[in-house]
């Protein structure tokens, strides 16, 4: 058994389709002396038909052909809701095991199961996200820096008083422009507190020309050398803004100011003259 197996391990597969061809073909042989059967195989039948007509007289094809078109007949005649009422009543017919082993009258006595009904979870009404309301920019501000030992002694040298932080500026172009010689100073109505009731009212009025007087001011750079320039108050874009003109640009010129620097800037008085002193942070 062993060297058959061997054999049939050797053989190519060329060789097995030509050993099956034999089979196949001395299995037709038999089947032309037998009669013609419909009801063995007919499937079978019909596919050698198909394939390979030399097997069968023209007569029995003609026969293979009537009966296969009689089948199909009778298969479609066939209601397909016939088939499924069938499955569908079987399954009604059919009980669990244990109610087949009980008896009629424990069936009887069986208490029908009943749900139970669960009760509605409560939901909790959604509770909507409060938006917090938009802080105001004064409380969100930077608090002021702290004045620095340097300048807290020059105005001390000074004998100068009601020091007051004004304000931090970032420098742009404009304010290191010598052609426009002046620092804007962007000041809200409640950021003036550094001013009397008399400078206020100097700021409002304005030359024969219609142009705003302005107060005349000290202002101390960083290296505390002294200019002295003219704070005024004009209308800009539906706004009133403030600003130091006049030598200003000697101010620049002297500190290299450039663009981006931040200049911090405070008040203080000398004998009730409006000083200022810069400091670049």
């Amino acid at each position: 058994m062993l060297q058959n197996n061997q054999n049939t391990e050797a053989m190519t597969k060329e060789q097995r389709y030509a050993i099956t061809r034999e089979k196949i073909k001395g299995y037709m042989e038999k089947a032309k002396t037998a009669p013609l059967n419909l009801s063995h195989n007919f499937a079978w039948q019909c596919v050698i038909a198909i394939r390979a007509p030399q097997f069968y007289s023209e007569e029995e094809l003609t026969q293979i052909k009537k009966h296969s078109q009689l089948v199909l007949q009778e298969t479609r005649k066939i209601p397909q809701n016939t088939v499924e009422g069938e499955v569908a009543n079987t399954k009604k017919r059919c009980r669990p095991c244990d109610e087949v082993s009980m008896s009629y009258a424990e069936r009887r006595t069986k208490p029908k199961t009943t749900k139970k009904v669960e009760p509605k979870k409560r939901t909790k009404p959604k509770t909507t996200r409060k938006v917090p309301k938009k802080q105001d920019k004064k409380n969100l501000a930077l608090p002021p820096p702290i004045l620095p030992i340097n300048v807290k002694n020059k105005i001390k040298e000074l004998n100068g008083t009601d020091i007051r932080y004004i304000m931090s500026k970032k420098l742009f172009a404009s304010d290191i422009d010598e052609g426009q010689s002046r620092l804007l100073m962007p000041l809200k109505e409640d950021e003036l507190g550094f001013l009397t009731k008399t400078e206020k009212e100097t700021l409002d009025e304005k030359d024969e020309n219609d142009k705003p007087v302005g107060l005349e001011v000290i202002v101390l750079d960083p290296y505390f050398r002294s200019f002295t320039m003219c704070f005024k108050k004009w209308k800009m874009t539906n706004k009133w803004v403030y600003s130091l003109i006049q030598n200003w640009k000697h101010a620049v010129r002297g500190n290299g100011f450039e663009i981006g620097q931040i200049l911090n800037v405070w008040s203080f008085r000398v004998k009730d003259k409006l000083q200022f002193v810069l400091n670049i942070n």
